[in-house]
């Protein structure tokens, strides 16, 4: 069977890529997908589209050059081995999946993630999960509790997903953002304070909007070393900086106010990687994967969780270098965007 795939050659490079898959090699505990959609992950993949990530440039990386970009997609089952038992051919998949047409996974494997899309939820809008579960990453491991406050710091996908969270959970969330659009998409989910720190001095529009009172903690959604340095002097004694995005760029600074606050405020510096969370239920973690992929799923059939404007383009793979350049240079257009695989 022929498929297609994208491929970053080099800094800034996209191409369209032919391939074949044996059908008739499909082993006793392998999956056969055909992708319908895959969505572009804007922090991951353009960190590396555009080299800002170090790691493309060592053979021995995950993410090196030539790179076969992909995250997360949904396809349909067109074969599968007889040990295969989860799922049956013809059923809608949620997996980790690279930008390609059709993928060969392990089926039976801890190794590699997926789960049937419940009929329930327009598959259209599943690959938003991903995005939905790094974020829950951040609650997770917080010690935020419900009537807590808390700052979320970069509004994107992500972002959008965690002040989300954190409000169902019961948190006073404030988002910040530079991007009106992206401030206006966390208003219409129910974020109620919202701050545009070209407009107005972060600090002192926190400081209004707890009485002059620093907050319980502080979400840096972006990935930014920077925010990490200057949200410190928002958090309160005993709170909390959670990097739930990954911080790649160089920065140069004196560390030294920030490492001052943690010490004499006791403030707790936090990492909230999703990777760390074993990818089915595992003795000795209370999360998963699929777990907290589950949780999303409810939240999404329930209406719980917003997910209006989000999905802002619907591409096809020959599209594929427009949709990263509009993701890194039209932040007010571009938000999330599924590849059509159709």
């Amino acid at each position: 069977m022929k498929g297609y795939r994208i491929v970053v050659p080099n800094v800034r490079e996209v191409n369209w890529e032919e391939f074949e898959i044996n059908e008739a090699e499909i082993v006793d505990d392998e999956i056969l997908v055909k992708n319908k959609f895959t969505m572009i992950s804007p922090g991951t993949e353009l960190s590396i589209y555009t080299g800002i990530d170090p790691e493309v440039y060592i053979p021995t990386s995950w993410c090196h050059y030539p790179f076969y970009p992909g995250y997360i997609g949904v396809g349909e089952v067109i074969k599968k081995g007889p040990k295969v038992k989860r799922v049956e051919v013809g059923d809608l998949i949620y997996y980790f999946s690279r930008h390609t047409s059709i993928s060969k996974i392990k089926g039976e494997s801890p190794y590699n993630f997926y789960l049937k899309i419940p009929p329930e939820i327009d598959y259209k809008i599943v690959p938003l999960t991903r995005f939905a579960t790094i974020a829950l990453t951040s609650l997770r491991v917080s010690s935020v509790v419900s009537g807590d406050t808390v700052v979320v710091i970069g509004l994107g996908l992500v972002g959008n997903f965690a002040a989300q969270l954190f409000k169902i959970a019961g948190a006073k969330v404030i988002g910040v953002d530079l991007s009106n659009r992206r401030l206006e998409l966390a208003r219409q989910a129910g974020i109620e304070f919202l701050i545009n720190p070209s407009k107005s001095d972060m600090k002192e529009e926190v400081l209004k909007l707890t009485d002059g009172k620093e907050v319980d903690a502080v979400i840096d959604a972006v990935g930014d070393s920077r925010i990490v340095v200057e949200s410190a002097s928002l958090v309160k004694k005993m709170g909390e900086i959670i990097l739930l995005g990954t911080p790649r760029a160089k920065y140069e600074t004196d560390i030294t106010p920030l490492l001052r606050i943690v010490h004499l405020n006791w403030v707790t510096l936090k990492g909230a990687l999703e990777w760390c969370f074993p990818l089915y239920e595992t003795v000795g973690s209370k999360f998963s994967y699929e777990k907290n992929s589950l949780y999303i799923f409810e939240l999404i059939k329930d209406k719980k969780l917003s997910i209006n404007g989000l999905i802002t383009h619907i591409i096809k793979p020959e599209n594929f270098k427009e949709a990263y350049e509009g993701l890194l240079n039209k932040k007010d257009e571009y938000l999330g965007v599924l590849i059509d695989w159709t």
